[in-house]
């Protein structure tokens, strides 16, 4: 009696943690038969655990099992709800990654969080201590045919949503290692999610000869592109590298009760030496950690990993070293904890010396930012300058309880959450404002390369047909050439296109095209993944 009514409660949870965010959020698993999938894992999963917890004699032992089982499905739920994903196993530990969140957590964190959890673990507490077990002809060895009847539920029902014969649905179970997304997740559950991050755990390997030819291909092919040499060496005193977060193209044009949405922003679109604001972003689970990566080094994100996590200790070519290589000093300044996503490694990586967090001071908000970046710029007045920064009101989930602003926009021809996207981007546009101004007062605008690019879409937006986001390339420093484009371009194109304008010849020249280089192609996206993945997996660059 008590190990099926265990089992009962911990179908509830499960069913719970993957339905909360497909039911109430965005979730956009629409077949019926990925529905019986997922009903099928969640029965595995819940008789697995189920099968752990009976192992214990003592009903406080159960108790703490259930606790654990009850805080793992909770963070999930919570993570979900930011990442669209559950907790990939590299993450396990990286508890700093929540320094960022702040009162996010307690805004992602709704009522019904709490009643499920009361609920849960009060019935728990009933099975475990007070109630008498009647039927103790059910061993604990019967939990294996609900655990055999879902395993093959869950096969069966692949092989349907596949439309393959049997045999042929999957290896083990549901083990589509190409991807660990949350729908792959979601369809089969938190045991295939573990294993099959398990299984692509360590992704590090050595060169092989195909390796070896792919990467002297790209070589002699980049080779018959560059450009003859260029007799003018100047480079620009500053470059600085503003990587905004989730800013889309059309909010840079947009018009909200009479009023540009970003002026300052719009402003330097318009008076730009080049301006994009029809740039594909090409990140993946690691949003905005895989936009940094593209920027800073050139390649993609691992095609199933998160970057970030795996190959963190990895060397790369990156903006910093090379920027560092003419003469520069490097810093980054950042809204979070300097271990969030493991950015004071990742800047080892990249080459940048210095890291300034403002959370340090308790901050994490745009204003501070800026006020951050103007004391950098002004620390490094009398040097050459690479410096990247990294703003946060408009990330999700701090701007679901983003306390400032600088106006209410009430125009009713918006949907309510593109209203509140206008006001966090108009947060943002005053103090990127405040900071071209100071750049300006202090006398480093006229010799200064200001990019401008954003990493991928917000989630608010509703219109999702409308996914660009600009690259904007201004400042005083004169560039050789001056467009207005509108042809459709990839995040990948920003390296190639920097080493031109800062005079870099090197064998290595990303995996997208140079912007200003007519001879300049950009790989297919097979192409890129995998130049990407074997950069990533052999450590390429490491010396």
């Amino acid at each position: 009696m008590k190990r099926l009514l265990t089992l009962i409660l911990f179908s509830s949870l499960l069913l719970y943690t993957h339905y909360d965010y497909v039911v109430m959020g965005d979730g956009d698993i629409n077949k019926l038969i990925y529905y019986l999938c997922n009903v099928c894992g969640i029965i595995f999963d819940a008789s697995i655990v189920t099968l752990v917890a009976c192992a214990f004699k003592r009903a406080g032992a159960r108790m703490v099992a259930a606790g654990i089982f009850w805080a793992w499905c909770m963070v999930n739920v919570i993570y979900l709800r930011h990442f669209d994903t559950y907790v990939d196993i590299t993450m396990i530990g990286e508890v700093r990654n929540f320094d960022m969140l702040g009162e996010s957590i307690v805004s992602l964190t709704h009522i019904r969080d709490i009643v499920v959890s009361i609920l849960f673990l009060g019935a728990c507490y009933w099975v475990f201590f007070s109630t008498k077990d009647r039927w103790k002809q059910l061993r604990w060895y019967y939990l294996f045919v609900p655990i055999a009847l879902s395993f093959a539920g869950i096969y069966v029902t692949n092989s349907r949503a596949k439309h393959v014969p049997l045999v042929k649905a999957f290896n083990f179970w549901g083990g589509n290692f190409g991807s660990n997304s949350y729908v792959v997740g979601y369809r089969y559950g938190f045991f295939h999610f573990f294993y099959s991050n398990l299984y692509t755990l360590n992704m590090h390997r050595d060169r092989t000869e195909a390796d070896i030819k792919s990467m002297q291909e790209l070589s002699r092919r980049r080779a018959t592109e560059a450009m003859p040499a260029n007799d003018s060496t100047a480079l620009p005193r500053n470059i600085v590298f503003v990587l905004m977060e989730s800013i889309m193209s059309d909010a840079v044009t947009a018009v909200c009760d009479g009023d540009s949405v970003m002026p300052n922003l719009a402003r330097l679109a318009r008076e730009a030496q080049y301006c994009n604001l029809n740039m594909a972003s090409e990140v993946g689970i690691g949003w905005s950690s895989d936009g940094q990566l593209i920027y800073m080094s050139g390649i993609l994100q691992h095609s199933t990993k998160n970057t970030v996590n795996t190959f963190t200790h990895n060397s790369h070519r990156g903006m910093g070293s090379i920027c560092k290589e003419l003469g520069y000093s490097t810093a980054m300044v950042i809204p979070t904890g300097k271990h969030v996503w493991h950015q004071e490694e990742m800047c080892v990586a990249y080459g940048i010396d210095s890291l300034y967090s403002t959370i340090k001071h308790g901050h994490d908000d745009d204003k501070h930012l800026v006020d951050s970046t103007i004391q950098v710029l002004n620390h490094y007045k009398n040097e050459r300058l690479f410096v990247t920064i990294l703003n946060i009101s408009t990330h999700t989930p701090i701007s679901q309880h983003f306390p400032e602003r600088m106006r209410d926009f009430n125009d009713k021809s918006f949907p309510e959450k593109e209203i509140l996207y206008f006001e966090r981007a108009n947060y943002f546009d005053f103090h990127l404002g405040r900071m071209i101004e100071a750049l300006r007062h202090n006398g480093q605008w006229d010799n200064s390369l200001v990019i401008l690019a954003s990493d991928h879409h917000d989630d608010d937006w509703v219109d999702k047909t409308h996914n660009s986001i600009p690259l904007i390339i201004t400042g005083g420093f004169q560039l050789p050439v001056q467009q207005h484009d509108t042809a459709t371009i990839y995040q990948t194109d920003v390296y190639p296109t920097l080493l031109h304008l800062l005079h870099v010849k090197q064998d290595w020249q990303g995996v997208g095209r140079d912007l200003f280089n007519p001879k300049s192609t950009r790989l297919s996206p097979a192409e890129k993944h995998r130049i990407s993945d074997i950069i990533l997996e052999t450590d390429w660059f490491k010396k």
